[in-house]
């Protein structure tokens, strides 16, 4: 059945590892430079920290949607593969 459907199972599996791997990677590299810019926000002052600091908490929002977004893909994903895996086995 779900040959009928035109999905590669086993390329949906390589999706599903790759955007994990993306969303780990980010995840973590994103993490250190939170923690970076935390160590530079306690010593430096002025005009330009705040123009920074404005367009980097906006950047960490976007960034922090786009990875909730991949969250949510990889869980919806993962049910996909499930659902072809057991309509395969059925057929």
């Amino acid at each position: 059945m779900a040959r009928d459907i035109d999905i590669d199972i086993d390329e949906l599996e390589k999706f599903i590892d790759v955007l994990r791997d993306f969303q780990d990677i980010t995840s973590d590299k994103f993490k250190a430079v939170q923690q970076g810019w935390n160590h530079c926000d306690e010593s430096w002052e002025g005009d330009s920290k705040e123009r920074f600091t404005k367009d980097f908490e906006e950047t960490c929002d976007r960034v922090t949607r786009t990875l909730e977004s991949g969250d949510d893909a990889l869980e919806w994903l993962r049910k996909y593969l499930e659902i072809l895996k057991d309509l395969e086995n059925s057929y």
